[in-house]
């Protein structure tokens, strides 16, 4: 109802708009009554709202035509690693690992998926696999995430250990 008052009362204060070319033939449109001598005023033909317009609510059909994206609730997104999987052994002598995540519905856009090894990120990317080089051979905790564009973590994998060995010379 505020509104409503506020917009009845401020509708007779609207000033007049005056219209102008300038030499390089540019049109300029301003409120401001320092305008060049050429202006000329532009009548303008303002209508207030009804109060119809203003209390009348959605219809339902009308609530479902015009529904956003924003409007649509968003699926939850799972993540888990595929490989390798918790307690492996692998062998590599330089050090090379690939992980493999598996994602419960698609990547929207905006998401990524994280690599943290360790607790310490290593990569972002929107590729399900990971193809890591010149890891330390030992022990390691591998983890993946799923990161929207503001940086926040919304999905988690478990957390997996891997062991890292050295091929044996024979």
């Amino acid at each position: 109802m505020m509104i409503l008052i506020v917009l009845l009362l401020s509708y007779p204060s609207i000033s007049a708009i005056y219209q102008w070319t300038d030499e390089q033939g540019v049109t300029h449109f301003s409120d401001n009554e320092s305008k060049p001598e050429s202006a000329t005023e532009i009548d303008v033909q303002l209508t207030p709202p009804s109060i119809e317009s203003l209390t009348q609510s959605r219809t339902p059909e009308a609530s479902a035509a015009n529904t956003s994206l924003t409007d649509i609730p968003l699926m939850p997104i799972g993540i888990s690693i595929h490989s390798p999987v918790d307690q492996q052994t692998l062998r590599s002598n330089s050090g090379d690992i690939t992980v493999s995540a598996t994602l419960s519905t698609t990547l929207t856009y905006g998401l990524t998926i994280r690599l943290l090894i360790d607790g310490v990120i290593h990569s972002e990317q929107v590729d399900q696999q990971f193809n890591v080089s010149n890891v330390p051979i030992g022990t390691h905790k591998l983890q993946l995430q799923i990161i929207n564009n503001l940086g926040k973590v919304i999905a988690s994998s478990e957390l997996i250990t891997v062991y890292l060995h050295r091929f044996k010379a024979n």
